[in-house]
């Protein structure tokens, strides 16, 4: 029994073994869906689920939107709808893109002169921040509809548009 302790040990240490790669790819190629990390108005983060107030015209302002994508290759298109679901799949009132620059990390500056319509003055729509990681197609029967393998996510608000404003 003694005898064949050191021919068992001798072939468990002789044998090769080889570690895994400890390199990083390029793409790990899964694809990850991007992410709204904030949502702010001209002065300050939007409360959720608001009210948020906004001026119809040309002194609505903007909201900044600061997003996420693992993806860093992935251009990310920003898109405001208001009552989108009800009772038709309404084109989107604001178009924007984030900011491109290779990292993980992006901000899309929307303007917002068009989101609020006359017709919006005095009544509380919904609002929501979609941002997709493919361009969608706008428009059709699903304007939030994009090609395969693209990934969306969103944030809702409700929306009170007031009157401009006379100096």
């Amino acid at each position: 029994m003694l005898g064949l302790w050191p021919t068992a040990l001798g072939a468990t240490l002789g044998g090769c073994v080889f570690p895994p790669s400890l390199q990083v790819a390029d793409d790990a190629g899964v694809n990850s869906p991007p992410a709204i990390l904030s949502v702010l108005g001209d002065q300050a983060p939007l409360p959720e689920p608001g009210p948020v107030s906004v001026e119809r015209g040309d002194a609505a302002g903007s909201l900044r939107v600061s997003l996420i994508d693992a993806d860093i290759d992935d251009p990310l298109y920003v898109r405001i709808f208001v009552d989108y679901n009800m009772p038709d799949r309404l084109p989107a009132r604001i178009q924007c893109a984030a900011t491109p620059n290779k990292t993980a990390f992006r901000t899309a500056t929307c303007s917002l002169p068009g989101l609020c319509m006359t017709s919006d003055i005095g009544i509380q729509r919904n609002m929501t921040v979609v941002v997709f990681d493919r361009l969608p197609r706008d428009s059709g029967s699903d304007p939030q509809s994009m090609p395969d393998g693209g990934l969306s996510t969103y944030r809702f608000y409700f929306l009170k548009c007031q009157p401009p404003q006379t100096p």
